[in-house]
């Protein structure tokens, strides 16, 4: 007996094979893009809180805050890239501190801002700020919003 059996795909089955995938990945495509947006704003969150424990330990020790990055351990004195002891190349924010207001100068209070940079600049939230007296702003857009939640 003589069988003629051919395996394999048709075009058509491949095609539509392609085109499932496609459809797949251009819905989950975006939520890995925002999931991925929202880990690197935990670091610059996380940045901010750390870079206030540094300040507090400085006024800790010497009865005034500093605007100079480079008191509480950072490389330059005024914006730092973050998370530090990630490569260059994966350092998403930078950060800086700057009197907190006319009224409360840097000897009494400071406003610690993170900038994105590198691709996370396409975010809709374009900065955070953390002040000495524990207020948390973030800007989306154009507008500022009195806190950190997403």
């Amino acid at each position: 007996m003589i069988t003629n059996d051919k395996r394999g795909f048709t075009l058509i089955e491949l095609m539509i094979v392609v085109a499932v995938a496609g459809i797949l990945a251009a819905i989950a495509y975006p939520s890995y893009v925002d999931s991925v947006q929202k880990a690197r704003r935990a670091d610059a969150k996380s940045a901010l809180t750390e870079a206030a424990q540094k300040l507090e330990a400085l006024y800790a020790r010497d009865a005034s805050y500093s605007t100079d990055m480079t008191d509480i351990g950072y490389t330059n004195p005024v914006w730092n890239q973050v998370p530090v002891e990630a490569p260059a190349n994966n350092r998403y924010y930078r950060i800086r501190i700057r009197g907190a207001t006319a009224g409360c100068p840097i000897t009494n209070c400071y406003k610690l801002l993170a900038r994105p940079r590198l691709s996370q600049t396409n975010d809709d939230i374009t900065r955070f700020e953390l002040w000495s007296d524990g207020k948390k702003r973030r800007q989306k857009g154009g507008s500022w919003s009195d806190t950190w939640s997403d």
